[in-house]
C-alpha cells in the first residue's frame, strides 16, 4: 500500500484551523445573541456547545499524525484498494472492471501544497484518494483507465 504525501498533514491542519475559527465566531455570536434573552440557563447552551466543538477540533488537530498513518492506497491489475479512517477504519476494494470514470480534483487547500484528490467512480459509488502529487495523479488516472479498458475488452 502506498502512503499519501506527507504534505497532506499540513492541508488537514489548515482545514482544522479554518473549522476552529468558524466555530469560535459562530458560537461567540450565538453566545452574545442569547445573552440578551431572559430565559434562565439558555445563555450557557452556546457556550457549552462551543467548548465541546472547539475541544473536538483541537483533538482532531492533535491526531493528524495518527490519521495519516491509516490513509493508503494500492492499484493492482484487477482491483484498487483504498484504506482510510482513524477511529472508524474503512478499506474499500474497487474491481477494475467496474470503474467508469477517474476524476482529478483540487480544492483551495490542496492548491496550497500542489496536491490533487483522485475520485474513482463506479456505477454504484464513488471512492477517493484524499491527496496525491500532480504527477502521481496523472499516473493513477492513466493507469486505472488503461486497466479498466483492458478489463472491459476482455469480457
Amino acid at each position: 500500500m502506498k502512503k499519501l504525501p506527507e504534505s497532506v498533514k499540513t492541508v488537514w491542519l489548515y482545514a482544522a484551523l479554518i473549522t476552529l475559527a468558524v466555530e469560535i465566531i459562530v458560537f461567540a455570536g450565538a453566545f452574545v445573541a442569547v445573552k440578551f434573552m431572559d430565559w434562565p440557563y439558555v445563555q450557557y447552551i452556546p457556550l457549552v456547545l462551543g467548548v465541546i466543538f472547539v475541544l473536538y477540533t483541537t483533538i482532531e488537530m492533535a491526531l493528524i499524525p495518527y490519521r495519516y498513518a491509516f490513509h493508503a492506497y494500492a492499484i493492482y491489475e484487477d482491483h484498487i484498494e483504498i484504506s482510510r479512517g482513524f477511529i472508524f477504519r474503512r478499506q474499500s476494494t474497487i474491481p477494475i472492471a467496474r470503474v467508469q470514470n477517474v476524476d482529478i480534483e483540487q480544492g483551495p487547500l490542496l492548491m496550497i501544497k500542489d496536491l490533487h484528490e483522485i475520485s474513482i467512480d463506479t456505477s454504484g459509488s464513488s471512492h477517493s484518494i484524499d491527496a496525491v502529487t500532480k504527477e502521481e495523479s496523472k499516473r493513477i488516472k492513466q493507469r486505472v483507465m488503461e486497466l479498466a479498458m483492458e478489463a472491459r475488452n476482455a469480457q
